[in-house]
């Protein structure tokens, strides 16, 4: 661990989860303070891939100093939680979130927020739970299209990618979001920088016109990001923009 939000002057409690195969996880709840009203809504934050919520939870901060409510979660494999990172287990894992967050806080609206490989859980849960668990929205920071294509452009970026390139061919396309957006009925707001070295601006691009033609009625909002991977939030005018989609769950206008 290498902080918690306590460095960052926020009150905090630690969770503990218990997934439906046993498996214990830890989170952080971090309940909307400050200056700003509670807004009535929380966020189930999906960090992305390495590290842990000590780093990761840094970028979402500024939503508990806003009004927004979130919990930050470790899912297995990563921090405090036990076992390991591997699908469709770490489904039970969000699973296990929503439900601690619902009976605590029935009232409050509950929208996901998944980062890099996280969008990828993301969309998975979203699309199997979001009625079950009266989920309002979705947002997407720097998501995968795919995992294998996601794969295939990290290995093409070096001469010993290039030998590896032909296995991605073998990674399981079960869980790509690609094959999930037809599911998810609910407003959407996907974001990406133009500047991401790690997931392809690309990819995002062609998430959100793939989505858009599953679900042209569908509230489906798209805001080109700033900076290197996953540092939206970094930035005033996006964390505004993503507080009005989460307040309206509708668009920029």
């Amino acid at each position: 661990m290498i902080s918690t939000p306590k460095d960052a002057g926020l009150a905090y409690q630690d969770v503990w989860l218990k997934a439906e195969d046993g498996t214990n996880l830890h989170a952080w709840w971090i309940p909307a303070q400050g200056s700003e009203p509670d807004s009535n809504s929380m966020v189930l934050y999906l960090h992305g891939n390495a590290e842990n919520i000590s780093s990761h939870s840094h970028s979402i901060y500024w939503l508990a100093k806003s009004g927004v409510s979130v919990l930050s979660l470790d899912y297995r494999g990563f921090g405090a939680s036990e076992g390991k990172a591997r699908l469709p287990e770490m489904l039970q894992d969000l699973e296990a979130a929503a439900l601690w967050m619902k009976q605590e806080y029935p009232g409050k609206k509950l929208i996901i927020l998944g980062q890099s490989i996280g969008s990828v859980l993301a969309i998975n849960f979203t699309a199997q739970a979001a009625q079950k668990y009266d989920i309002h929205a979705l947002i997407l920071d720097a998501p995968l299209m795919s995992i294998a294509a996601t794969a295939r452009s990290a290995m093409s970026s070096n001469i010993v990618g290039w030998f590896i390139w032909p296995f991605t061919v073998l990674i399981p396309s079960r869980w790509d979001s690609i094959k999930h957006i037809e599911s998810i009925n609910l407003p959407v707001l996907i974001m990406h920088s133009p500047n991401d070295e790690i997931i392809p601006y690309k990819q995002g691009k062609k998430l959100y016109k793939k989505w858009q033609q599953a679900h042209p009625e569908q509230q489906l909002c798209w805001l080109d990001s700033k900076g290197p991977h996953i540092m939206s939030f970094a930035f005033p005018e996006l964390r505004k923009a993503t507080l009005q989609f989460i307040a309206h769950q509708r668009c920029q206008e």
